[in-house]
């Protein structure tokens, strides 16, 4: 995208002179090939990403940032890692040279991405291994970045981390939040819950959203606003790590005072039909929700 009006003001004040700028970097990972891409103005190859907006928060930025880079959507994972110092001074064709703090995060992408270079600032992406990324000319810090990534995972496969996504719904109107609970379980063993549910391999954990609350509470409704994401561990219920994606979405002209019930004829793990009752509560009672899906819920009211 074109340099934004706050950066813009900040050379009119110091010219071409040392900009110490916080960015964001995406490291998007399809099994052992990394995405690089390069600018229409240097040679070598880097990661996507960008610098931070005035009173945006990093990971809205990194989304934006892919968005605007290949027109994607991107769903964040993690942190690998924050990186400054010398490898991170850029000198751009104008004369400008900036040093960016850059925070990596670990994310991904639909399989069926289809690239668009929406801001003209690429000119050419690809997937490589390691091994092809070492033949390549390159950002300095490329390969500190990717090797900080492959290192995460490595840690995960040998502490056996089963690690499963999900996608959390928080669907607010006249401040009442919707929630639902189990009709034929004590709710000591399942509480106060908010739509949510895994995602699947073939969406984004938007797209995972915008489906579990139509097949939980049999609403239409639309992401409005990425929350972030939290890791929850489950056990020793079940030995296994859920990686929470949180959403805000809306629901047009929604019937606040309705109760109504819903469930599954067939559950996807087995089982006789399982029902659970719809309604609608206030915010002030929220902290009654279940194993951390409330964990961004003030988030999503800022």
């Amino acid at each position: 995208m074109p340099i934004s009006p706050y950066l813009s003001d900040l050379r009119e004040r110091v010219g071409h002179a040392l900009l110490l700028l916080p960015a964001v970097t995406a490291v998007i990972r399809r099994d052992d090939r990394f995405l690089l891409c390069r600018q229409a103005h240097s040679r070598d190859w880097g990661l996507l990403g960008g610098g931070i907006e005035p009173l945006e928060k990093p990971e809205d930025a990194l989304l934006r940032e892919v968005h605007e880079e290949i027109g994607v959507a991107a769903t964040v994972h993690g942190i690998v890692g924050a990186y400054g110092g010398e490898d991170l001074i850029v000198s751009y064709p104008n004369g400008d040279s900036v040093g960016y703090t850059t925070i990596a995060y670990s994310c991904s992408i639909p399989a069926d991405s289809e690239f668009v270079f929406a801001d003209g600032e690429l000119i050419e992406t690809g997937w490589f291994t390691t091994a092809e990324i070492a033949r390549l000319p390159r950002d300095r810090w490329v390969d500190r970045i990717i090797g900080d990534a492959r290192r995460l995972d490595e840690t995960a496969v040998a502490h056996q981390i089963n690690v499963v996504e999900k996608a959390v719904c928080y669907v607010i109107a006249e401040g009442l939040l919707l929630v639902f609970t189990h009709d034929d379980t004590d709710i000591l063993a399942t509480g106060v819950q908010v739509p949510a549910g895994t995602v699947r391999d073939d969406e984004s954990a938007a797209q995972a959203a915008e489906r579990e609350l139509f097949e939980e509470t049999g609403l239409r409704g639309t992401v409005t606003r990425s929350l972030g994401v939290e890791f929850y561990d489950l056990a020793p219920f079940r030995d296994e790590v859920a990686l929470r994606h949180y959403f805000r979405l809306e629901v047009a002209d929604p019937e606040v005072s309705a109760v109504w019930q819903a469930g599954e004829a067939e559950p996807a793990s087995g089982g006789p039909p399982i029902s659970w009752t719809c309604r609608w509560i206030p915010l002030t009672q929220a902290h009654v929700l279940a194993g951390g899906l409330g964990a961004r819920l003030g988030a999503a009211l800022r």
